[in-house]
């Protein structure tokens, strides 16, 4: 909870009302506890909330590099706008250890406009890790190990689950050439996807908008020429930004090692991304996570645990922590530490899978387009001791 200290020290004005609605005021609050602002931004963001009875609620959230201020009144003039029912905002802030903005649930239900990169910016301050998560990358970050100065990728060649599980406990990224699958990577072009799988649903985007696997290959076709310039994180890329495989695609799509239960549930990257703007910016996560390349190649930069503090990573997160830098693009008088940065590059080819210990941060980039991943994490990092449930 945020004391009236923290609040005052934001410079927030937190105007409440006599029938403001708790599950605001507790969203409303857990975005003073996220909130940063190292790249100076300003901006004017509405919320809109409606109850199933047809109430209406606002939250309005002004920053610039000096100030941030939150009230319960609409804004005459506003730089974005996010429209939701109230149950979405309470599922927000009832799981916000765990939350999933490409959950169809919540992005499904969700109405944005305006500014996108200002709605990307406070949707990354209402998260918040769990203990287990936190202690995973503290693990990660603090113990000296050996590993994080070998300076490359390690390669393995048709490894057993046995080899792959040693690899994840020497805590270095590898990759995994000529791994056991269902169907050769070879096999798939973006027709082959649509003549097995043309009518599955996709993914999710508004209470409007659904996407099959079809519409959305047709999609990629049409956006070859799309600029970095042009790219919005989680909103104008033709790219489906990781959100669930479809079930029917699981099978083909999961290679042979462990066990479909030993794993998350896998992750599809499908689609065009020009090829100086990030398919997936800088961050780290928290389990020991598989990138199996299908289609196309992606250049992966990775940076070892022991240099988060070069790297800027974002106090309010989650499922994996985002970091405020840019490889790609660093601006060194807000970010001048990322100089000192050292960094791991490999070129991840078709049939080829990357394996990142927890705690490792990596960007990737695609290399061609189209381009076809499938991402899972086992589901308990190796070599680390769990929690203790009464702590």
């Amino acid at each position: 909870m945020a004391t009236a200290l923290d609040l005052q020290h934001k410079n927030t004005a937190l105007k409440k009302t006599e029938d403001q609605s708790s599950i605001v005021s507790a969203l409303a609050e857990e975005l003073v506890n996220g909130f940063e602002n190292p790249e100076r931004a300003s901006g004017k963001c509405q919320f809109d909330f409606v109850s199933e009875s047809g109430e209406r609620y606002y939250l309005s959230v002004c920053f610039d590099p000096m100030n941030f201020a939150i009230n319960y009144e609409p804004l005459i003039d506003k730089d974005a706008h996010i429209k939701m029912p109230l149950k979405v905002a309470e599922k927000i802030v009832s799981n916000i250890e765990g939350v999933d903005y490409r959950d169809p649930d919540i992005i499904g239900h969700m109405e944005m406009s305006g500014n996108l990169h200002l709605v990307n910016h406070l949707a990354k301050a209402l998260v918040k890790p769990s203990k287990a998560t936190q202690h995973t990358l503290q693990d990660a970050t603090q113990v000296p190990r050996d590993a994080y100065t070998r300076g490359e990728i390690l390669y393995l060649d048709s490894p057993t689950e046995l080899e792959v599980l040693e690899a994840i406990e020497q805590k270095i990224p590898f990759i995994i050439r000529n791994p056991p699958v269902s169907i050769p990577h070879n096999a798939w072009s973006l027709n082959k996807l649509k003549e097995k799988y043309g009518d599955v649903l996709l993914r999710v985007r508004s209470t409007t908008e659904k996407e099959t696997v079809s519409e959305f290959v047709d999609k990629i076709d049409s956006s070859k020429q799309q600029k970095a310039s042009d790219v919005i994180e989680g909103h104008t890329k033709v790219y489906t930004e990781g959100c669930s495989l479809p079930w029917q695609m699981i099978e083909d799509f999961l290679p042979h090692y462990f066990t479909t239960h030993d794993f998350s549930a896998p992750q599809i990257w499908l689609g065009s991304v020009p090829i100086d703007a990030p398919a997936s910016s800088l961050h780290r996560d928290p389990l020991d996570g598989f990138l199996y390349q299908i289609m196309g190649r992606k250049k992966v930069i990775l940076f070892s645990p022991d240099q988060a503090t070069y790297l800027y990573p974002m106090k309010a997160y989650n499922n994996y922590q985002p970091c405020w830098v840019k490889p790609e693009s660093p601006n060194f008088d807000h970010f001048p530490l990322f100089s000192r940065a050292k960094p791991i590059e490999a070129i991840l080819h078709p049939g080829e899978i990357l394996v990142q210990p927890a705690g490792w941060f990596h960007a990737v980039y695609c290399l061609d387009s189209p381009t076809f991943s499938v991402s899972y994490f086992l589901q308990h990092p190796v070599g680390v001791t769990p929690l203790n449930k009464a702590n």
